[in-house]
């Protein structure tokens, strides 16, 4: 008895435990061209048979086969796919889709086995089953919608719309990551078609090209209407013009005699302008010329003036150095003082004396508390002496005064001074 292990017609896989393979005599499995079988012991593939009977049990025939195994059949036809994602939105909202064909087949069974054990699950016979549209939809959640949806967001429709390299690029990143995820699993991709729905857009950019194309066809009916009336407008202000020709000449010749004469009367008045410039400016030039002549008199009385001042300078000089050399310098220094006294005034004399008696008396003041002071100092360091004498006294035990009068001025002194510190008389 044959065995088969296809349940639906999109089957690409199937696992099947060695007891559940059909025959009492004789259990056996036929493999196409087409089809592969593996053996698969604790989940890992031993072998991989490409075509035959494949033997796996009966009574009559037990085959080659172990009992703790089961068999993976696969399909390795080129198996076609369409795919489709019909919900994609733009960074303006709107909705497009993309949808096409794939094509594909069996390149490394025990790749593919991994997959088919890795994405299902044992029934409650321990089958696992893998079917095309298992495999797609593995590709739109982990490739096609991980690809599109992503470069979707990020343009407008209209950049979109008619923009082929756009199209081409997202195309090419999508065939390569289906590549890439197919080869994961064993698979090859032998065709890849993909085709953009852009829903009513293009129904809405053609009936807004056909509301701009109308726009414009009424736009240039209104230009040309408001053409004609220019036209006619203007014939008009050239009739109107032509009318009133010889009276506007007649004005625009008066306007230019007025305009004239009004130039005429600028000259004129410009040239009086000019002369009376001319005037001021020769007045100008005479007050800086009378001006430099008074400044170079002054400046000549001022050199005779500051040469006389030399002169008796100089004679002066003169003078004291005689007088120095022959009376010495107390008879110069009196003769010079008599020569300021003399050239001051009564005030000035009188002033002077006063600010000089104010000088001795400040002098006399200062020397009399500086006399002062040291009396003060003087009668501070006797105390302190007589103090240090008393208390040396006190402490050697010596008996009798510590100190004496002194007999010219009767001041206290200790009583081994040898001068009276107050009047300096000799002990």
């Amino acid at each position: 008895m044959v065995f088969k292990w296809k349940k639906q017609s999109d089957d690409i896989a199937r696992v099947i435990p060695k007891k559940d393979v059909g025959g009492l005599f004789s259990k056996s499995i036929i493999l196409s061209p087409n089809e592969k079988a593996a053996i698969i012991k604790n989940g890992t593939v031993e072998e991989i048979i490409d075509s035959g009977k494949l033997r796996v049990g009966g009574i009559l025939k037990p085959g080659n086969i172990g009992k703790d195994v089961d068999v993976a059949l696969m399909d390795t036809s080129p198996k076609d796919l369409e795919w489709e994602h019909a919900e994609m939105w733009t960074a303006d909202n709107q909705k497009v889709g993309c949808s096409g064909i794939l094509r594909f087949k069996m390149q490394d069974p025990k790749k593919f086995f991994q997959m088919l054990f890795a994405y299902t699950t044992p029934d409650k016979k321990g089958e696992r089953a893998l079917s095309i549209q298992d495999i797609y939809g593995r590709l739109e959640s982990e490739t096609i919608t991980r690809v599109l949806e992503p470069e979707i967001k990020q343009v407008n429709i209209e950049n979109i719309y008619g923009n082929r390299n756009l199209q081409l690029k997202m195309e090419n990143e999508l065939e390569m990551q289906l590549k890439t995820s197919l080869s994961m699993w064993g698979l090859e991709l032998l065709r890849y078609t993909a085709q953009w729905d852009l829903g009513s857009y293009g129904e809405v950019l053609e009936a807004s090209n056909k509301f701009q194309t109308e726009e414009e066809l009424k736009d240039m009916e209104t230009l040309t209407t408001e053409g004609d009336l220019e036209r006619t407008g203007r014939v008009g202000v050239a009739d109107v013009r032509s009318r009133l020709a010889p009276e506007t000449a007649m004005r625009e010749h008066e306007r230019a005699e007025k305009i004239k004469e009004a130039r005429i009367k600028a000259d004129i008045s410009g040239i009086e302008n000019e002369a009376d410039a001319a005037e001021a400016r020769q007045a100008i030039e005479t007050f800086k010329t009378w001006k430099e002549a008074k400044t170079g008199a002054k400046r000549a009385d001022l050199e005779v003036e500051e040469d006389m001042t030399d002169r008796k300078h100089s004679r002066d000089m003169e003078y004291l150095n005689t007088i120095t050399e022959k009376g010495g310098s107390d008879v110069a220094s009196t003769i010079v003082q008599g020569r300021e006294l003399g050239g001051m005034s009564p005030e000035q004399l009188e002033a002077l004396a006063k600010i000089r008696e104010a000088e001795a008396r400040a002098k006399e003041d200062k020397v009399q508390f500086m006399m002062d002071v040291e009396d003060r100092e003087r009668a501070d360091s006797y105390r302190r002496q007589e103090l240090d004498a008393g208390m040396m006294g006190a402490a050697q035990g010596v008996k009798g005064p510590a100190v004496k009068k002194c007999p010219e001025c009767g001041a206290t002194i200790p009583v081994d001074a040898k001068f009276c510190g107050q009047c300096g008389a000799k002990l």
